[in-house]
């Protein structure tokens, strides 16, 4: 703990010199014997997380002490850590053992010496002293923080302007504390926000006002009770929380203090990544769409045969290098994995890359939509699987997953709406059917073609296979003899991929298309010196979709 401490802090200025001079000339490379001697020792290195990024590899932090003094000149990967060490040590080897050992660590880790003594880096408590957006900050002791955002007041007196500005504290917004109280005004929300008119929601929301009485001075609105309890008015926003952390976080301002408005880095960053994830993973349950998890998606490399890296470098970045890397490197010299690399850099992974792509920046989805034009067109993927429509189909096929390819989608002005439903055309009902644990809900069938013949689809069906036609473009009639317009998913995303031609796509993503002579396949190929990339070696070279 007391070597933590004098890391994570600030040096005192009489150290500054010291250290800035050890830290030049470890980096040099001229440290005397006796620094290195220090340097590997067991009681000189901290075994610690790196958390310059979410990856959370393990890493092993070399200093130097001077009296009372220390300073940090190193950062490795952590030996023990099976997320950077392939493979990693037994647990119980001791430290002592392994002191001499450095894994490696990519250079976002190696950056951590940099945070660590940023001039830049706030170790204080900040307080607005000016107005918003004028940039003026001054420190104010911890103590001082703590009374002040959990009692409020007139906190900014000294601010032209806001002198009689009563600041609420905590203590006057987290009011409700009784869980039984948190958890019936949210259980009672449903019929307010299923409500279909203002009508039928104005009437809910008298209703709940007439339930709720006793509790309404707790709400934010009472008009507005789906607004919540007035915790919400405390927002919790943090940077980059994993593993613990976030569970913390979540039990103190969530179960404690009841606000549900914690938000985080991922907010911004990866937010479409998570709820892409969600929509992928999302299955029809108990009548409707659920079950999706907002995760990031990870491939298993390891044992791939064959790995298309479009934007993600790597050995230079991406999610977990010092992880991932250790696991491709020894395929890829050993010829087992082949990877092609789509990335307007020629980057260190695409100087190992089998085929590389040079695409124009922000042109991945035009290169996508190329091969699967190309894809679809030469019947070049797998029908066999992707006409499974349920559970049963792929279990007869020996698959452990199934696929919406051929599900019916309905057309509404030209453009896909939402799946039809098997009583649209007449050809099953709804269905009464109870959950697991006993509620009842209405059941409706999907719908996919079968040589032309409608089919009803329960996609969960373990006991009546479904398999349907993958390219639909048709009309069905309804009871009443209308018509709808209909396309199975794969068609509709043929239809996507063939928005423009091949040659509108290779202009678009900057790969140039030649067709090979008999149809058999689409080159993008480069027959002279490039202008563009005059740093490359290489005259001539080709890519085969």
């Amino acid at each position: 703990m007391k070597c933590s401490a004098i890391l994570g802090g600030a040096l005192l200025s009489s150290q500054v010199e010291w250290a800035t001079d050890l830290m030049k000339r470890a980096e040099a490379g001229v440290l005397t014997p006796e620094e290195e001697y220090e340097l590997i020792r067991a009681e000189n290195t901290l075994y610690t997380v790196c958390l310059q990024c979410n990856t959370g590899c393990g890493i092993k932090v070399k200093f130097f002490r001077k009296n009372a003094s220390a300073v940090a000149l190193k950062i490795d990967g952590n030996p023990f850590d099976p997320w950077g060490a392939v493979p990693h040590l037994p647990y119980k080897t001791s430290p002592s053992e392994v002191n001499t050992i450095d894994n490696a660590i990519c250079p976002k880790g190696q950056a951590g010496i940099q945070t660590a003594y940023d001039p830049y880096r706030i170790t204080q408590v900040l307080k607005r002293a000016g107005k918003r957006g004028e940039g003026k900050w001054m420190t104010i002791p911890f103590d001082q923080a703590i009374d002040e955002i959990v009692n409020g007041g007139f906190l900014f007196k000294h601010v032209k302007g806001e002198e009689n500005r009563n600041v609420e504290g905590m203590k006057n917004i987290c009011v409700l504390r009784d869980p039984k109280i948190i958890k019936s005004l949210s259980d009672d929300l449903g019929p307010i926000r299923r409500a279909k008119s203002t009508e039928e929601r104005k009437a809910a929301v008298e209703e709940y006002k007439r339930k709720h009485a006793a509790n309404l001075h707790y709400l934010i609105d009472p008009d507005h009770p789906d607004f919540g309890p007035k915790n919400n008015q405390l927002v919790y926003a943090w940077g980059r929380k994993k593993g613990g952390r976030s569970d913390f976080s979540g039990r103190f301002f969530g179960d404690a203090l009841g606000t549900t408005n914690r938000h985080g880095h991922t907010t911004v960053c990866q937010g479409s990544l998570y709820f892409s994830g969600k929509a992928m993973s999302e299955q029809y349950v108990d009548g409707t769409w659920k079950d999706g998890a907002k995760f990031y998606w990870q491939t298993e490399i390891e044992s791939a045969e064959f790995i298309l890296f479009v934007g993600a470098n790597l050995f230079d970045a991406n999610y977990g290098p010092p992880n991932r890397a250790a696991r491709l490197i020894p395929n890829i010299t050993s010829g087992r994995t082949k990877i092609a690399v789509a990335d307007p850099r020629f980057s260190k992974l695409a100087s190992k890359a089998w085929k590389y792509l040079p695409v124009n920046p922000g042109t991945d989805a035009a290169l996508a939509l190329a091969m699967i034009q190309w894809i679809i067109k030469n019947k070049r993927y797998n029908v066999s699987y992707l006409e499974n429509a349920n559970k049963a189909a792929a279990k007869a096929s020996g698959e452990p997953t199934w696929t919406n390819a051929a599900w019916l989608v309905k057309i509404k002005d030209g453009t896909p709406d939402v799946f039809l439903r098997a009583q649209e055309i007449g050809l099953a009902p709804k269905e009464i059917r109870k959950t697991k644990d006993g509620k009842e809900y209405e059941f409706e069938y999907m719908v996919a073609l079968k040589d032309g013949k409608p089919q009803k689809v329960d996609p969960n069906d373990e006991k009546e296979a479904v398999k349907g036609d993958l390219l639909v473009d048709t009309k069905l009639k309804t009871p009443d003899g209308k018509e709808i317009h209909v396309k199975s998913s794969l068609q509709i995303l043929a239809g996507s991929a063939s928005e423009k031609t091949m040659q509108e796509w290779s202009k678009i993503c900057g790969i140039p298309e030649r067709h090979r002579r008999g149809g058999q396949g689409i080159y993008f190929s480069r027959k002279k010196s490039l202008g563009r990339y005059p740093s490359r070696r290489f005259a001539a070279y080709e890519w085969f979709l």
